[in-house]
């Protein structure tokens, strides 16, 4: 957020390593560093849990969303690996959203920072899969898009020392259409602000603050995977007004972010392009 001043860019990758016996496993990671001359330079690790906590097997469900809430605070989603069990786990680091200093600190007023065992970054639990994380420049309240099983995408709104219910509630169902749970709803556990069946495979999402589009000032644009979607979604407050689909069927939408310009671009997998959208003549 203060590249202008100090350089710096944030990186959220999955880091492959080996564990004791030799297998490969691996965890999300978070570096900072700086580029001169066309090199990556001066990195510095902001966040890795220790060896014992990575996971093997099956490249899904790492997160790597960052977001900055403007007061040296850094906030990113850390997908459960594909193990739901370990999102209601507050001894392991994955299937939640963690909250930083952005030099790495741990914030003293963590909601887990004293509880024993627990991880101190943890800032939510009961997270599954989070693809999407930005904060409302109008509210300062920190949205998340989260990916379900067959069925099930969410829009959550994230409150720190909130259990989001993965795997105890869910409005997915496993890929082979069984049940993964009865429960779609359980006291203490937070509900989305909106959910999708069937899934979009809702991905990268982002408040657009610009006014070269004036009648989207506010909106928040959602891309998806599955469907090949751009949403415009509209919120009033905490609540979902409206959807509209504004790009469909031009490839899977990895992500979505507004330009200083008032220019939206468009994250593409296939065929891996970045696309710009600029109002028509």
């Amino acid at each position: 957020p203060d590249y202008a001043k100090n350089g710096w860019i944030y990186l959220a990758y999955s880091d492959p390593a080996k564990d004791a016996d030799g297998k490969e496993v691996s965890l999300t990671k978070i570096v900072r560093g700086r580029l001169k001359d066309g090199a990556w330079v001066d990195e510095q690790k902001i966040w890795q849990a220790p060896l014992e906590f990575y996971r093997p097997g099956g490249g899904v469900h790492f997160g790597c969303r960052i977001a900055f809430d403007g007061a040296g605070y850094l906030y990113f989603c850390h997908g459960e690996r594909g193990r739901g069990p370990d999102a209601q786990d507050l001894q392991r680091p994955n299937g939640k959203i963690h909250r930083i200093h952005d030099d790495g600190r741990i914030p003293a007023d963590n909601p887990f920072v004293n509880t024993p065992g627990a991880f101190p970054s943890i800032w939510t639990y009961g997270n599954r899969n989070p693809q999407g994380l930005d904060f409302d420049p109008r509210t300062g309240v920190l949205w998340e898009s989260e990916h379900g099983p067959r069925g099930g995408d969410e829009l959550n709104i994230i409150r720190g020392g909130r259990n989001y219910g993965w795997p105890v509630i869910t409005y997915g169902m496993n890929y082979d259409g069984t049940p993964i749970t009865a429960e779609t709803a359980r006291e203490g556990m937070e509900q989305p602000i909106t959910y999708w069946v069937p899934s979009i495979a809702v991905c990268g999402i982002d408040f657009y603050e610009g006014t070269l589009f004036p009648k989207w000032t506010g909106n928040l644009f959602v891309s998806s995977l599955a469907q090949q979607e751009l949403r415009r979604v509209v919120i009033d407050g905490e609540k979902v007004v409206s959807q509209e689909v504004i790009l469909k069927d031009i490839g899977r939408l990895r992500d979505v972010q507004c330009a200083p310009d008032g220019s939206i671009y468009v994250a593409v997998n296939d065929p891996g392009t970045i696309i710009r959208l600029v109002p028509a003549k």
